[in-house]
């Protein structure tokens, strides 16, 4: 059977269907996801595909962003010197130019091999790990593998046979859908915390007391301009920059992944206080775009009911059995049920010199991030 690589600027020459298949489960790289937040985004983003195609369609692909321009966004460099990447970077300590492989939204890994056993995936890792080292190596690239979860097992094996330096990454969060229905997920919550369990079902009461309701979305009708304004004010809030797909993007998303994006709207006394998005793929949900208003907000919960309680109660009826999270306030998080999800950095600079320098920082790195952790 003959394989092809092909390594193309942008997204859009990816075989929809094939790439389909291959990121099944995993909806922060649908088609869609990839090809609207590159047409939408507030900043350049040089999207490159890395893709093995064989007889049968894809076997395995990888996305990256290609930060090669000074003063380029470089989410590597915020990974290995936090607040102090800005004042690296004027020093001229940077990690550019390099190939970072991550979601472009969120922070989980963007290397996928197709469905096999141990052995034929391991095999399409390393020839897709080849043309990507061999498209970096003729650019002089350094290749960062950002957001690898603890349990991908044969990636983080395969890297670290191929010498890649190693150390933590930003984590994530995951709810695994183990009930039917609000009162079952809280009998969840109580064999692993009767408080957690309490906190819930109070949460919730005291949302409804303040008269809010919450519900899900015709995409039809779904008002795109108002859950942009109203998303992008709360990450703005929260972030203090603005977000980085335009007012575009939800009208073009919208079009095009039908009903794969779930829309949920909260609303008091007949105004709209919350919005939520979520991707689904397969029986997998990407809960990826919150809006929250934040004036005149009493503190009944509503961030909490939508974005957790709301999806608890009706993910199975939505066909969901898991639901991915950000990596913002975990604790928040465990008490609603989500375990934390432990991801990797794999990190191979451009040059000799700059591994052999780089090596004992990334060991610091690793202990300092652990630590952090805790």
């Amino acid at each position: 059977m003959s394989e092809r690589m092909r390594v193309e600027n942008g997204v859009e020459g990816l075989p929809k269907a094939h790439w389909e298949d291959l990121v099944h489960g995993h909806p922060e790289l649908g088609f869609e996801v990839l090809k609207t937040i590159a047409h939408t985004a507030t900043r350049p983003l040089h999207l490159q595909s890395f893709s093995l195609e064989d007889d049968s369609g894809l076997a395995a692909g990888a996305i990256c962003e290609a930060v090669i321009a000074p003063g380029s966004r470089n989410r590597l460099d915020d990974l290995l010197f936090g607040r102090t990447a800005r004042m690296a970077q004027s020093l001229g300590i940077s990690s550019r130019p390099a190939l970072l492989f991550m979601a472009p939204l969120g922070n989980g890994s963007s290397v996928i091999a197709r469905r096999a056993d141990g052995t034929e995936q391991r095999r399409l890792l390393h020839r897709l790990l080849d043309g990507i080292e061999d498209s970096a190596a003729a650019r002089e690239l350094g290749i960062a593998f950002i957001g690898v979860p603890e349990d991908a097992e044969l990636l983080i094996e395969t890297l670290r046979l191929r010498a890649y330096l190693e150390s933590e990454s930003w984590p994530t969060s995951r709810l695994d859908i183990e009930w039917s229905g609000f009162d079952a997920y809280v009998n969840h919550l109580r064999r692993r915390s009767k408080g957690a369990a309490r906190t819930a079902r109070n949460e919730r009461d005291r949302n409804r007391r303040n008269g809010v309701t919450i519900r899900q979305l015709d995409n039809r009708t779904v008002d795109a301009d108002a859950m942009y304004s109203l998303y992008c004010r709360h990450y703005r809030y929260k972030n203090g920059s603005d977000p980085i797909v335009g007012p575009q993007f939800f009208p073009r998303f919208l079009k095009a992944i039908g009903d794969d994006l779930l829309v949920f709207e909260a609303n008091r006394e007949g105004q709209r206080v919350g919005i939520l998005g979520v991707v689904r793929s397969g029986s997998v949900g990407w809960v990826a775009w919150v809006g929250i208003e934040q004036r005149d907000r009493p503190n009944d919960f509503t961030y909490a009911n939508l974005c957790f309680y709301h999806l608890a109660d009706c993910a199975q009826t939505l066909g969901l059995r898991t639901l991915h999270y950000g990596n913002s306030a975990l604790q928040a998080k465990r008490i609603r049920g989500c375990w934390v999800i432990n991801n990797r950095l794999f990190y191979r600079p451009a040059g000799n010199l700059a591994r052999v320098l780089l090596r004992p920082y990334l060991g610091i790195h690793r202990r300092w991030y652990r630590r952090k952790l805790r």
